[in-house]
């Protein structure tokens, strides 16, 4: 019954408030413990680790919070825990598109529409005293790195770097709430020995003989100048994408730092348009094959962390997520020309898959594209929304 869930609400300044986030965050140690599709992020980004200086999305001081303003919830029935999500004003969402949106995420939960409804309702209330008329979600964090939405086909298919998984019963606690599906976003898997197709060759040659292409790889240039490019580009190419949310610059160097943890800078490329930088497609290796929890010391994160970082280089896949062209060199074919550029270099590798997303349902030019590479399609992610 609805009235013996109790829902526990507090924010992430205080000692006490840290305490609960930990509760948070082990909830799905518990929720998945026998569900081998679901790869945990280390609880050090959640909560943050200062002792290697990484700073936890949930802290107050991460960079999101600059601009943003979060509220967290505790759904509990007789002492224990059966649910939680947490909900968020992002102003610098709301400020480019002129609206008054209001996002949940990191939403878990048991198979009772009880606990999904008070949780939901919680994090609406808050929405709503925040002068929020909207409400969408699941929105992870980070925003513009996790996918958004819930997990509603393809649960059997490979873990992804980025990739949350959930339960299949989500999407249908999400309708009895009252929210309707508002945006589709696709991926697909593509095996990378497959024969180079002879079109994509063909055609790129032309385009980079055109168009007077350069293009180079990470490491042909610093990383100062790498991060400032891309800044530019990415800001430009995503403006008008279906809820992008522009990056600071200090936020962006941050995640750039971070990502050359996990980098093979062969597998990021950078297209110059006559000398002007105009294109980037990058991918990172999908470090989810090393990130299981260890069978002995299933909530040892320092040994886990170690694992990752020092079995990188072994894993079989990578996930290209990283694409962006800027507006005025839209058109051109330089998408395709990044394709088969960079499947020349990972053909001469050992690497046998590529994940490629996430895609909105209706960015109709990439999956055309992706189609011309027979791929898989492998997930689908639904995004929800509601008026509140």
């Amino acid at each position: 019954m609805a009235n013996d869930i109790e829902i526990v609400s507090f924010s992430n300044q205080t000692r006490s408030d840290r305490q609960l986030l930990k509760k948070f965050v082990d909830f799905h140690w518990t929720h998945y413990r026998n569900d081998p599709q679901y790869i945990p992020l280390l609880d050090y980004e959640y909560l943050g680790f200062k002792l290697i200086g990484m700073v936890g999305f949930f802290e107050p001081r991460n960079l999101f919070f600059k601009h943003a303003d979060m509220r967290f919830f505790l759904a509990q029935r007789d002492g224990r825990m059966v649910g939680r999500c947490n909900a968020f004003v992002n102003r610098s969402h709301n400020e480019h598109w002129g609206d008054k949106v209001g996002f949940f995420g990191q939403f878990e939960a048991t198979d009772d529409p009880d606990v999904a409804n008070a949780l939901l309702a919680a994090a609406s209330q808050w929405l709503k005293s925040m002068g929020m008329n909207r409400m969408r979600g699941p929105q992870n964090l980070p925003v513009n790195e996790a996918t958004p939405g819930c997990l509603t086909a393809g649960f059997d298919s490979r873990p992804v770097m980025y990739y949350h998984y959930n339960k299949p019963y989500y999407e249908q606690l999400l309708l009895r709430a009252g929210f309707a599906p508002v945006k589709q976003v696709l991926s697909w898997e593509v095996r990378v020995q497959n024969p180079m197709e002879e079109k994509l060759a063909r055609v790129a040659q032309k385009v980079i003989d055109r168009f007077e292409l350069t293009i180079e790889d990470w490491g042909d240039r610093p990383l100062s100048v790498r991060k400032q490019e891309m800044f530019e580009i990415y800001n430009d190419a995503w403006s008008d994408n279906w809820g992008f949310v522009p990056f600071t610059m200090e936020e962006f160097y941050h995640i750039v730092d971070e990502m050359m943890l996990v980098m093979n800078k062969k597998l990021f490329l950078f297209v110059y348009v006559k000398g002007e930088p105009a294109a980037f497609f990058g991918a990172v290796l999908n470090i989810f094959e090393k990130m299981a929890p260890l069978r002995i010391c299933r909530r040892c994160e320092l040994l886990r962390a170690a694992k990752m970082l020092l079995t990188k280089n072994s894993c079989k896949g990578f996930r290209l997520g990283y694409l962006g062209v800027k507006k005025k060199f839209r058109r051109l074919g330089l998408d395709g020309v990044m394709i088969w550029k960079q499947k020349q270099y990972t053909q001469s590798t050992k690497l046998e898959y590529c994940d490629m997303g996430w895609v909105l349902e209706d960015n109709i030019m990439t999956r055309r594209l992706v189609e011309m590479m027979d791929a898989e399609e492998s997930k689908k992610y639904t995004v929800f929304e509601k008026e509140i």
